[in-house]
Parts: C-alpha cells; sequence; structure tokens
C-alpha cells in the first residue's frame, strides 16, 4: 500500500480545538494526570497529548471516504462526550462512532451502561503517531476489526492560528524592546535575540500520512513482541555518510545477519549470528527491518551502536531508504529499556508498517455498503 499525505488547516480541527479547551476547563484540579503514566499536565501538556484525536477524523475525512463512489454526502459523525475510557467506567469506544450519509446519522457504537458494538458495523481503531517516531507500540487492549495507522506532523507553533491577533499585536513587541546598550556589551557569537512580530500568515498547520489499514492480529503476528522487563532494540536512523571509510572494510553481507520473515517477503529478523557479533543478551529483543536486494547489501563496519552499509547495485532498499551505488550509509541503534516495565507490548519498525496485510479496499467496500443502504 502506498502511503498518502494530506496536509491540514486550521478549519479542519477548529471544533477539537474547542473540545479540548473544554475540557480543560471541565478539569477540577490545577493539573490533569495521564492515563498511563503519573505525569500530570496543564494546558499546554494537556493540548499536545489530545491534539492527536484528530487524526481519527481526518483520516477518514481527507483520505479514505473520498474513495468511496457516491453521489451521497458523507462525514464522520465525531465523538465529542466526555467520559472515562476504561473499562471499569463507560468502558472503549471505538474511534469511529458513526457516518453522516445526506443529513442521516448512522452509529457504529451505542451507550448501555457501556460502550457496546452495533451488530454488523465496522469497530476501528486510529493509532495516531508522530513523524519523527520511528517505533509503532501496541499494548494488546483486545483490539477487534481494524487497525489504522497514521502519522501525524504538526508544526511546532500549531495553535498560533487560533490565537488572537488583535491582543498579540505588533504594538507589544515594542513594549517588549530590551536595552541592548546596556545588557549586551559583546555578542561576537550572535547569540542574543529579541522578539519579533508573531507570524499569523499561514492557517496550515500539517500533515496527516495513513501508513496501514490493517487488523490486530496480522499486527501482532509480525510485530515483536516483548514480555515484562525485556528490552527492545530498534534501528533509529539512516544517513548518508558524508566522507567514506575507505579502509578495513569487513564486506559482510547483510544477510548473513539476517533470516527472511515467516509472514512477509520484505521484512527480515536478525538471526543468532548477529546477537553473537553484537553481543546482544536474552533480555532484549531485535525489531525486524525492511530490504529490497538484501543479497547485494554490505555490511562495511559495525559497533554497538551501528553499522555501516553500502549496495553493490541499484534496487537495495534499508527501511524505505534506497541505498545508491558507491555511498555509505550509517545506520544508528538505540535500545528502549525496559527492565523495570513488567507490562507485555509489541513493536514494529514504523517503516514496516506499509508491508502489513492491508484491508483497505475491504473497509472501503464496508463503508460503501453501509452507505449505499442509506435510501435518501
Amino acid at each position: 500500500m502506498n502511503k498518502e499525505n494530506k496536509k491540514i488547516y486550521k478549519e479542519d480541527i477548529i471544533e477539537r480545538v474547542y473540545f479540548i479547551t473544554k475540557m480543560i476547563q471541565n478539569q477540577k484540579g490545577t493539573t490533569m494526570s495521564g492515563a498511563l503514566t503519573s505525569k500530570s499536565d496543564s494546558m499546554g501538556g494537556i493540548f499536545d497529548r489530545f491534539i492527536n484525536t484528530i487524526s481519527d477524523s481526518l483520516v477518514f475525512e481527507k483520505i479514505i471516504l473520498p474513495k468511496i463512489k457516491t453521489n451521497k454526502k458523507v462525514s464522520v459523525i465525531n465523538d465529542y462526550f466526555y467520559y472515562k475510557p476504561t473499562k471499569a467506567n463507560a468502558g472503549i469506544a471505538p474511534d469511529l462512532f458513526g457516518l453522516n450519509i445526506n443529513g442521516k446519522e448512522i452509529a457504529f457504537t451505542e451507550f448501555f451502561n457501556k460502550w457496546k458494538d452495533v451488530p454488523g458495523m465496522p469497530q476501528i481503531e486510529v493509532k495516531t503517531f508522530k513523524a519523527k517516531d520511528q517505533m509503532i507500540t501496541l499494548r494488546d487492549q483486545k483490539y477487534k476489526e481494524y487497525l489504522i495507522f497514521v502519522d501525524l506532523d504538526l508544526r511546532i507553533d500549531y495553535l498560533v492560528p487560533f490565537l488572537d491577533s488583535n491582543i498579540l499585536n505588533d504594538k507589544l513587541v515594542s513594549k517588549m524592546k530590551m536595552n541592548r546598550e546596556l545588557f549586551i556589551k559583546e555578542d561576537k557569537k550572535s547569540q542574543i535575540d529579541e522578539v519579533t512580530p508573531i507570524n499569523y500568515s499561514s492557517d496550515e498547520i500539517g500533515n496527516i500520512e495513513l501508513l496501514s489499514i490493517t487488523s490486530a492480529e496480522d499486527f501482532k503476528k509480525q510485530a515483536t513482541h516483548c514480555g515484562g522487563h525485556i528490552s527492545v532494540r530498534r534501528m533509529k536512523s539512516i544517513n548518508v555518510r558524508t566522507s567514506k571509510i575507505k579502509s578495513n572494510l569487513l564486506h559482510d553481507k547483510l544477510s548473513k545477519y539476517a533470516d527472511q520473515s515467516e509472514h512477509i517477503a520484505n521484512l527480515h529478523k536478525f538471526n543468532k549470528a548477529w546477537r553473537k557479533k553484537y553481543e546482544i543478551n536474552k533480555n532484549v529483543e531485535l525489531l525486524d527491518f525492511s530490504a529490497d536486494n538484501i543479497e547485494k547489501i554490505e555490511i562495511c563496519k559495525y559497533n554497538k551502536n551501528g553499522m555501516v552499509i553500502t549496495a553493490l547495485e541499484d534496487g537495495c532498499s534499508f527501511n524505505g531508504t534506497q541505498l545508491e551505488i558507491g555511498k555509505q550509509y550509517t545506520v544508528e541503534f538505540a535500545t528502549l529499556d525496559r527492565t523495570s516495565n513488567d507490562g507485555e507490548e509489541y513493536f514494529m519498525q514504523k517503516q514496516c508498517a506499509v508491508y502489513l496485510n492491508g484491508l483497505e479496499k475491504q473497509l472501503i467496500n464496508q463503508l460503501k455498503d453501509i452507505v449505499d443502504s442509506v435510501d435518501i
């Protein structure tokens, strides 16, 4: 499945911004605790925690629903209820509450003291990751039918379009003007900056990218399972080297240290020879990686933090990066320490999500059947 990327604008999320703002005002204390951690946040932290929920609707509005061939007007019904989404309280509702088809609302879930699935309707969970994240991680929360993986890339000042430019105006800049002659006696490296006007010129706040539509069963089958106290090692980055290593090259084939995945041809697992080479202990699991033409990829150098690889011919790639002949690439590894974590989790290199068994057509056809069934 090819990844699809769509731009996000202020008008796309204005309702969600209002919803989160009011949710913050509903808090009785001065901070809000996280569901899975002891961390407590004030308004800024709460926004960063909940803004990911915009993906629940936008991935449908911008990417999935436009693929349904219909003359009817179809939109997502967003979840704008307030409740505690835990099994002990209201229960877990699906991320797609339902569809509005030519003004008629079709529910995918209903509340009978707890959220219950509507029989025959798709049950969907949207998992959102930041564009810079390198790993997909999921606890086994008994996901039902569809898992949708989404990348959300928001500009760092994504809330600026919602600020009041009449209040935060250029006049304030003059009031904040600092006396450089009084305070700055020497600044050879130009380390000291001053306040300049806020740029309100753009309502574009980021991008949303559909990575994969799959099932929980298929994800768990292909992902790396880590039990309690087991750490996980991932590929943190891959970058072309500006200066090539010329001496003492290993000329080791990458395929020597990897076995093909049992489920997906493009994915590979590091084998026992690799664990021995890196002296990786049994309490660390290694994430799979994707590679094309792996027999023609050589390892030039390696150390405990990574390796340097090169392609011997065209058509080679590593974790989505095309390798050019004659260039060397540094692959950096990083380990997530879970020695104090006694829970079970599933992990996957994010670049590998595109190789999961795709259920996009199945979901679109199911949604189309629902749309077609509404006689308006």
